[in-house]
């Protein structure tokens, strides 16, 4: 099985449950501020999925979703009619204009457990930004085991690879998924990407190494 298999395999399982299980994140609000913050009239998100943040997205300017999965831009494309979708590998697109802003929420490169993939998107991200641009990053952090009714989080053995398990009402759902570290995030300046601000939750409060998340701003 290919990391691409693995990925439609998880996704497939997912899909039913997808919008429901994020529906009380909080963040919306969040990628609202971000739009506006910067004037972005050019808006790409990467891993669009079902197009949740992707329709806050489109009411700041004009917005391209791109998602590895088909399925994901058919459900995008009903919640953010405006925008426009294309299906792409986070790690091989290529598109013909430069972009004020690019999204990357809920963490898409989580499915990318190499150094070469990652480093090779962050080169990507850095050609697609126009003068002026930032990226911002909403990055899986994980510092700890985790174990509950709906998830537990398990080391791999593999650094910053963990074994995460979903568990919904008719399926449980297992994925291998990378989290950010503070070693990666001081290669980003490698691949065109200087960062401005690391914070640790949607509130903008600075990151901690005990922080939910890891959330990154960058610009070329």
């Amino acid at each position: 099985m290919t990391d691409v298999d693995e990925i439609r395999r998880y996704y497939d399982a997912i899909l039913p449950y997808y919008d429901d299980s994020l529906a009380d994140r909080g963040d919306l609000p969040f990628w609202d501020s971000m739009a506006a913050r910067w004037g972005a009239r050019r808006i790409l998100e990467l891993g669009c999925g079902t197009g949740r943040v992707t329709e806050v997205l489109s009411r700041h300017g004009q917005v391209t979703g791109a998602d590895l999965l088909v399925e994901m831009l058919l459900r995008a494309r009903r919640k953010a009619p405006r925008a426009q979708f294309v299906a792409a590998d986070l790690r091989q697109f290529e598109l013909a204009s430069t972009f004020d802003l690019i999204v990357l929420a809920d963490d898409p490169m989580a499915h990318l457990l190499s150094d070469d993939d990652r480093a090779k998107v962050s080169r990507l991200i850095a050609d697609h930004l126009a003068p002026g641009g930032r990226v911002v990053i909403e990055g899986l952090y994980r510092h700890k085991p985790v174990q509950t009714a709906a998830e537990s989080w398990t080391p791999t053995g593999v650094p910053f690879v963990w074994r995460a398990r979903y568990r919904y009402e008719n399926a449980e759902v297992t994925a291998r998924l990378r989290s950010w570290s503070r070693q990666e995030v001081e290669l980003l300046p490698d691949a065109g990407i200087r960062i401005e601000s690391i914070w640790g939750d949607f509130d903008e409060r600075p990151f901690r190494d005990d922080s939910e998340r890891m959330i990154l701003v960058g610009a070329k």
